[in-house]
């Protein structure tokens, strides 16, 4: 194994490690292993990563678990020097090859955007997924690669929800540079706990199931279920899209122009998490905001919402409740959750 890391070094535990964790080297940290063989660190702090996969853009994300230091199920984008957030994977810190370096406090039991100001090498989540509201337990990645063949939301990322059953959607951008996004309920009701999935040719999606290790809401110990597209369009939200002022809204379907265009169609209010060593965070610091404008563009497929009170490093909680399409119809899923790293300027 290349730069210098025997198998003896990945098993043993550090002696002397920084704030006195005791676990093996590299627990807890993304690696990258090379077509000669080479294994070196990337980024670190995962607790119980259970998913693994890249977006369109070839860009490495992970899933990890709600538990110690992890407030709520997560979406991370894999980068070189990146911590997210399990502090016990600074343990491997200070030996050669790592990528994070001068770590000298970990806060705990503060809320989240005080917790980055003070701790400079962790990196937000892309995505966190608000528990119960998007899932208890996030599991694989999926991009759709079918171009259409498995619905109008071709190049996002699917990810599987084990408590629950089911599969939530993802819609990333980049702002400044780095991906943040919303996540939306998807399909509820599979036969068993929703582990693996793989998109066919045809562009259908082939779902492990299992039960095994925890319980779910599904009513069978294992399966594989085929999940395929009717071929009609559901009225969905297909994006969420952040704005220095606020958020658009791409669908589906054309909206009906009166229903898209009244504010009291709309819902939204911010919360974070405490960054903390004890079991996952209730949501703290909510607050609700005022959308103070929806304009409805021509074609009817965006809605541009003008939002008081944004706040980075909040999670912004949609609810569309009042949205009709031009036939009538209410949407499919009317909430999304919007992480707001950076709000564009």
């Amino acid at each position: 194994i290349g730069m210098g890391l025997k198998g003896e070094q990945l098993t043993k535990i550090i002696p002397d490690a920084p704030f006195g964790y005791r676990q093996a080297a590299w627990r807890g940290w993304g690696m990258k292993l090379d077509a000669d063989g080479n294994l070196s660190p990337v980024c670190a702090g995962m607790r119980s990563p259970s998913g693994l996969g890249a977006n369109a853009e070839g860009d490495m994300f992970y899933t990890d678990q709600q538990g110690n230091w992890v407030a709520t199920n997560s979406l991370n984008h894999m980068r070189p020097g990146a911590f997210f957030h399990h502090a016990e994977s600074l343990a491997s810190m200070n030996l050669s090859g790592s990528t994070i370096h001068g770590v000298e406090e970990i806060p705990n039991g503060v809320a989240f955007p005080e917790a980055v100001k003070r701790f400079p090498q962790m990196q937000p989540p892309a995505v966190w997924f608000p528990y119960k509201k998007a899932g208890q337990s996030a599991t694989d990645i999926m991009l759709d690669k079918s171009d259409g063949g498995f619905g109008p939301f071709a190049g996002q990322l699917f990810v599987g929800e084990f408590t629950q059953a089911a599969i939530n959607r993802v819609f990333l951008e980049k702002v400044n540079g780095e991906y943040q996004g919303a996540c939306f309920p998807f399909r509820r009701g599979f036969a068993s706990a929703v582990l693996r999935m793989a998109q066919a040719e045809d562009g259908s999606v082939y779902v492990g199931l299992t039960n095994r290790g925890w319980s779910s809401l599904g009513t069978s110990p294992y399966g594989l279920q085929r999940l395929k597209w009717t071929g009609k369009t559901p009225f969905e939200i297909q994006e969420m899209r952040s704005k220095p002022d606020g958020f658009e809204l791409v669908f589906t379907r054309p909206v009906d122009i009166e229903s898209a265009g009244d504010v009291r169609s709309y819902q939204m209010s911010s919360h974070t998490y405490l960054y903390q060593s004890s079991y996952g965070s209730d949501e703290v610091l909510g607050r609700e905001l005022t959308i103070e404008e929806a304009i409805v563009s021509e074609d009817g497929l965006r809605v541009r919402l003008k939002v008081d009170g944004l706040r980075e490093l909040f999670v912004h909680e949609l609810n569309a409740h009042g949205i009709r399409d031009a036939a009538g119809n209410s949407l499919l899923h009317r909430k999304a959750f919007y992480t707001l790293n950076r709000i564009p300027r």
